[in-house]
């Protein structure tokens, strides 16, 4: 299995399944680095969960917890 990292709030780093972000509507991340390959993914999932039909505060509370590490 592939891993990739997320940003969390705090500043670190959230280790997540790569297909959590194999989504069809990605934008093509190659060749960036990978704070910009990360944040373009969680724009993306954002963008997806507003589309969802979830509210803004909704989404971003959701993205939240995804990427908040295991304590």
């Amino acid at each position: 299995m592939t891993w990739c990292g997320a940003l969390n709030p705090g500043g670190g780093l959230s280790v997540l399944p790569a297909n959590f972000i194999g989504m069809e509507n990605l934008t093509e991340t190659e060749g960036l680095s990978p704070l910009i390959a990360s944040a373009i993914r969680l724009n993306e999932v954002y963008k997806s969960l507003l589309t969802g039909g979830f509210t803004e505060d909704e989404a971003l509370s959701l993205i939240a917890k995804m990427t908040k590490p295991n304590n």
